[in-house]
């Protein structure tokens, strides 16, 4: 009979900390609706450039975390960061909410972002995280972090590396014809067989003749592989064959009146 007396306390214990448990570790609660009108207030503020009202969405002691940079912690270091993005040209900012959910004093949102420049020009996109707290009845932001969609930048050669300058003298009647190989079979055949080689070219057209009537097109080798093959026809070979790819060649000739090469440094500039 004892025993069952304990047995039977034992499960009422035990369900109590269930009851209790269940209630401590509710479900969290969907309040995307509230946080995106708190987001319009944002972009209303940043898109009429009123950074001072923008910054009153954080709490006293939020970060930021952007994209390639530092944490940015702090009223005043928040408000200079907005003030800095807006300095560089951005004009408008979109917010998306994806989701926000609420726990306790917490909200944790998921969005999608994106910023212009001039009218639906894109000059970044990416995703965010941001963690909204209730200060005096009032969300917000506790903490914002976000990176970019955009890939990131080829890297170029640091100090005292190579860089090659080739330049084309392209005659003014062949102009199409050499834009054509460069984009039609040059480009292609080195994307497919030359990928790491191929990033590392940057391709420049001068917009205006030279005194001879020739436009320059340049090729910038930056940074310039060391020991690597930046010839045309081993990767126009591989990709459509020796007959084609000297029947390739033969356009690109056709278009030149010479061409030059230098070899360059990179400064400390």
């Amino acid at each position: 009979m004892k025993n069952t007396k304990n047995l039977i306390s034992s499960l009422v214990i035990i369900s109590i900390l269930f009851l209790n448990f269940n209630r401590c570790t509710q479900a969290p609660t969907d309040v995307s609706g509230e946080i995106k009108e708190l987001n319009n207030g944002f972009m209303e503020a940043f898109n009429s450039g009123d950074i001072k009202t923008l910054a009153t969405n954080y709490t006293a002691n939020a970060k930021l975390y952007p994209s390639n940079s530092d944490v940015v912690e702090g009223p005043e270091a928040i408000e200079g960061f907005w003030n800095a993005v807006k300095g560089m040209g951005i004009k408008k900012a979109q917010l998306e909410t994806v989701i926000a959910e609420k726990n306790g004093n917490i909200v944790i949102e998921e969005g999608r972002y994106k910023l212009f420049v001039d009218g639906d020009q894109i000059a970044d996109q990416g995703k965010y995280i941001v963690t909204w707290e209730k200060v005096n009845g009032q969300w917000k932001i506790a903490r914002d972090i976000w990176n970019t969609n955009n890939p990131a930048p080829v890297a170029r050669a640091t100090e005292n590396g190579t860089i090659w300058i080739v330049n084309n003298f392209v005659k003014a009647d062949k102009i199409t014809q050499f834009e054509d190989f460069y984009l039609k079979y040059l480009k292609p055949a080195a994307e497919e067989f030359a990928p790491e080689l191929k990033k590392t070219v940057r391709f420049l057209k001068q917009t205006a003749p030279n005194e001879d009537g020739t436009y320059s097109y340049f090729y910038l080798m930056d940074p310039a592989i060391d020991n690597a093959d930046y010839q045309m026809a081993p990767v126009l070979t591989s990709k459509y064959g020796k007959e084609k790819a000297d029947e390739y060649m033969k356009i690109y000739a056709d278009c030149l009146k010479g061409h030059t090469l230098n070899v360059a440094v990179q400064t400390g500039w």
